[in-house]
């Protein structure tokens, strides 16, 4: 425990170095985020304005338009850290060393992945606040609310994130899988949270809500136990799932010794 605990503090202090470091990468990420909020958002109003769409209407659409961008990002970035950070070791032959860790592959990626995760909803944030400003819509932020069920919803994500993890220590190359997923995320975004089968489904408890919470509906005390419940539940099942699956193809990839190959 000791030992991962001090692995967590100098992956932590790494994360924010390179932030720090490659500057021009970071605003470049925050910057392809608000512009691709900023075509999405163009794009909505030109639909609301050829729809007819009152302006009361189109007011409340922007509120949860944002809310669900802000939600795509988190998802994004959460389960694309572990698959892009698994491609990346691969491709510079660092990955059979890290696997011969005695904390194990996957406790190296998972610590990992939540020292990124903690750093991008600093970005995510960012991006948030200044698609309020753009869009002129500002919504009741209840940010520290609103990170404590995203840290615990997050970890359905991460299940997601150590799947392709997993099929990337295997077959490589999966960018194609990884774009494909992001746009699956966006639907998630828009699923119907009244429906029973919903809350089988990653994350969606946690997006179900964020959404309260932003929009003014509930604070963290007024969701019952039920809720809370329902929401450790989907993490620690798709967390689980995730977990066993990037086991089997480390396995696997071990005795077909395909760590060291790429």
């Amino acid at each position: 425990m000791k030992k991962l605990f001090y692995f967590f503090k100098v992956s932590f202090v790494k994360s924010v170095q390179d932030l720090i470091r490659y500057k021009f990468n970071t605003l470049t990420n925050i910057a392809t985020f608000y512009f691709l909020f900023m075509a999405m958002l163009l794009g909505l109003k030109i639909l609301g304005n050829t729809l007819s769409s009152s302006p009361l209407k189109i007011g409340s659409s922007i509120d949860t338009f944002i809310i669900a961008y802000f939600l795509w990002t988190v998802m994004y970035m959460a389960y694309a850290n572990i698959a892009y950070a698994i491609i990346n070791d691969a491709s510079k032959g660092t990955l059979e060393q890290i696997a011969m860790s005695n904390l194990g592959l996957h406790s190296v990626v998972i610590v990992r992945g939540i020292c990124e995760t903690i750093i991008n909803f600093i970005m995510c944030f960012v991006v948030l606040f200044l698609a309020m400003y753009t869009s002129g819509r500002w919504i009741n932020v209840k940010a520290l609310q609103i990170i404590v069920i995203l840290f615990i919803g997050m970890f359905s994500m991460f299940g997601i994130g150590l799947i392709f993890g997993g099929l990337a220590i295997i077959f490589k190359r999966i960018n194609a899988v990884l774009n494909l997923v992001q746009y699956f995320l966006i639907g998630l975004t828009m699923i119907d949270t009244t429906q029973l089968a919903s809350i089988f489904i990653p994350f969606v408890p946690a997006i179900n809500m964020v959404y309260k919470l932003s929009l003014g509906e509930s604070t963290l005390l007024s969701f019952s136990i039920q809720n809370y419940i329902i929401l450790i539940a989907n993490s620690v099942l798709f967390f689980s799932i995730g977990l066993f699956v990037f086991k089997y193809c480390c396995n696997k990839a071990k005795k077909k010794g395909l760590l060291g190959q790429y």
